[in-house]
């Protein structure tokens, strides 16, 4: 795909004009560190700007270079990720950077082939460390630069097929400012998330508007298209606090399932609602043994949304003499103090809050 230069040179101006005007002060924008550079985007990552800054920032600080974040124990990073969600990402963050500090001397590679071979790094974030960091001729292209595109050239191939993809990739390599790539690729992301949002762009204050199809052809509200529907299945856990004293039981979640190594409390999940009197008779329970059968406290109804899957979640409080002969697979003590340093999924995390019982 091509464009005459003249097109190119306008488009950039007005997009440039618009930068030096409106960026977003961001603490990693106009960084050549390629650590720092890919820290933000695997935290940015399905995560809105906003939330996404505090956690950068307190990373950074915490493991301010790749070493540092290397030789962290994995619960420890795991805690500090708590609450961005996704959790793979932080997963594959911490295996990249001991892969970078063993592997290849703490150094990043400068190149696309040698980036993608690292775990968790696709073309989006190496495309992003090779502008960034290394001002190399990469378009990057992200949710926001995917809905400007679609807009620009009124382009209505679905953005979440491969060939949509591929065609909004070609479009934006195109255009993209070869002698300050790093700052194109930046004022095309902030351009998507100030003026041409999700939901009521603002074209009236849009220094694209005369030339862009989806405004001129009044298909703003329907641009970009999307061809897939997310089914979302419905889960519901039953989680067992069983307490004894200061000490309380957890266990770690290793199944390729949602919340990998997280933690959580001894769970029972049903395929449907299920009353707690079928849920104490079952084997799944009764393979607990405990001598009192009955929880202190029921919980209300937790819920948490995840984006294919719906999760209905209740919690039975026990308070026993003894949690000793609870014997089930990967189930641990810990005291009250040591939980707290533990990472727990959201929705567990709202129980706690709430929950003057610990």
């Amino acid at each position: 795909m091509y464009y005459c230069g003249a097109m190119r040179k306008t488009f950039t101006q007005k997009l440039f004009r618009w930068y030096s005007l409106y960026k977003r002060n961001l603490p990693w924008i106009g960084s050549n560190d390629p650590y720092k550079v890919w820290l933000s985007e695997v935290i940015l990552q399905q995560t809105r700007v906003e939330q996404g800054l505090s956690y950068y920032q307190k990373f950074v600080k915490k493991y301010p270079d790749i070493q540092q974040l290397a030789n962290a124990p994995h619960d420890e990073v795991m805690k500090m990720w708590e609450g961005l969600g996704y959790y793979s990402r932080a997963r594959n963050m911490h295996s990249t950077a001991k892969q970078v500090v063993e592997e290849l001397n703490s150094s990043f590679p400068d190149t696309y082939e040698g980036l993608i071979q690292l775990k968790g790094i696709g073309q989006y974030t190496a495309h992003a460390i090779l502008s960034y960091a290394y001002k190399k001729p990469f378009a990057v292209v992200d949710g926001n630069v995917l809905r400007v595109m679609a807009r620009y050239f009124g382009i209505r191939e679905p953005i979440d097929t491969p060939k949509g993809k591929t065609l909004i990739q070609q479009h934006a390599d195109s255009l993209l400012d070869k002698k300050e790539p790093d700052v194109f690729n930046q004022a095309m992301m902030d351009f998507g998330a100030l003026i041409c949002k999700p939901r009521q762009p603002d074209c009236e204050n849009c220094p694209l508007q005369k030339s862009c199809a989806g405004y001129q052809q009044e298909l703003t509200d329907i641009l970009p298209v999307k061809s897939k529907k997310i089914k979302r299945q419905t889960r519901y856990l039953h989680f067992f606090v069983f307490r004894a004293g200061e000490k309380i039981l957890v266990e770690q979640r290793i199944a390729n399932d949602i919340w990998k190594n997280l933690y959580q409390f001894p769970v029972i999940e049903t395929s449907k609602n299920v009353s707690s009197k079928s849920l104490m008779e079952s084997e799944d329970y009764q393979a607990f043994r405990i001598k009192n059968p009955l929880p202190v406290i029921t919980s209300p109804i937790f819920k948490q949304q995840l984006t294919h899957q719906q999760l209905i979640c209740r919690f039975y409080i026990f308070d026993l003499k003894s949690i000793d002969k609870i014997k089930r697979s990967g189930v641990k003590q810990v005291t009250f103090t040591q939980l707290k340093q533990l990472a727990f999924p959201g929705v567990i995390r709202d129980f706690l809050k709430i929950n003057d019982y610990f």
